[in-house]
């Protein structure tokens, strides 16, 4: 199986990403108008409406904000060429295969994490280098094998190819 182009996918995540934003935005402007409107204004001094619409209003702008900073960081990612053999850093494309030869794609990027795109008919999870994922395969190249813990449960990774 060859990889996506790595403009590819980022192309389909910042498309992913501006839908998720319209999304939210949409949501924060409903909640803060259902906020100012007669029907949530307080009926006696428990009512809390109000002002619990007016926190979810300020949360979805929030989400908005951190929407348009992960946008921000992959759009100013520097693609690195990993065709000679690279260590893994960021902007690698990195296809895992366990143990089971269950295959996992994922592009290491600075922000987004856990975000999914499909391209050419193939999954592409974005990792953070924060993740346990992320922090084993650095300096790692093809051929290097990896183990990441989730709870009790260890899966054994090798790195089948970056680019």
């Amino acid at each position: 199986m060859s990889l996506p182009q790595k403009r590819a996918v980022l192309a389909a995540l910042d498309a992913t990403l501006v839908a998720q934003i319209e999304a939210a935005t949409s949501r924060a402007r409903a909640i803060a108008e259902s906020a100012v409107h007669a029907e949530a204004r307080s009926e006696d001094s428990h009512d809390t409406r109000a002002t619990e619409e007016s926190y979810l209003a300020r949360g979805q702008a929030q989400r908005v904000a951190d929407l348009e900073l992960d946008r921000a960081a992959l759009r100013s990612l520097v693609l690195l060429d990993f065709a000679q053999g690279r260590p893994i850093a960021a902007s690698a494309l990195v296809a895992l295969e366990d143990d089971d030869e269950n295959r996992l794609i994922i592009l290491l990027a600075p922000a987004a994490g856990g975000q999914t795109v499909q391209v050419d008919g193939v999954t592409i999870r974005v990792v953070t280098p924060g993740a346990p994922l992320a922090q084993q395969l650095l300096g790692k190249g093809e051929d290097d094998e990896v183990q990441v813990a989730a709870g009790r449960k260890v899966t054994e990774y090798t790195v089948v190819s970056v680019a």
